[in-house]
C-alpha cells in the first residue's frame, strides 16, 4: 500500500466531512483502487442528517463524506499504521 493511500485512510478512519478539492480526489483515487474500504457519502440530505447541520446554500457545501469501512480499516492495521 502506498504511503499516500495510508494518509487518505488515516483521515477518514472515523469518519470526516471532505471540503477539499485534493482530498476529495485521493479519496476517490482510493474508492477507484479498493471500493470495498471506503462509504462515500455523496448525499447531501443524507449527510446533513448524520452531521446534524443543514447545508443552505448560502456557503459552499462539502465534496461529500466519508469513511472507512470495516475492511478498510483492517488493511489499514495490516499496513502497520
Amino acid at each position: 500500500m502506498e504511503t499516500k493511500q495510508m494518509e487518505v485512510m488515516r483521515t477518514i478512519e472515523n469518519g470526516a466531512t471532505v471540503w477539499g478539492y485534493v482530498e476529495a480526489s485521493a479519496i476517490r483515487e482510493l474508492q477507484k483502487t479498493h471500493p470495498t474500504w471506503v462509504t462515500i457519502i455523496a448525499n447531501m440530505k443524507e449527510l446533513e442528517r448524520i452531521l446534524g447541520v443543514k447545508f443552505d446554500g448560502a456557503k459552499r457545501p462539502p465534496y461529500f463524506g466519508a469513511i472507512l469501512t470495516d475492511e478498510g480499516k483492517e488493511a489499514l492495521a495490516k499496513a502497520g499504521t
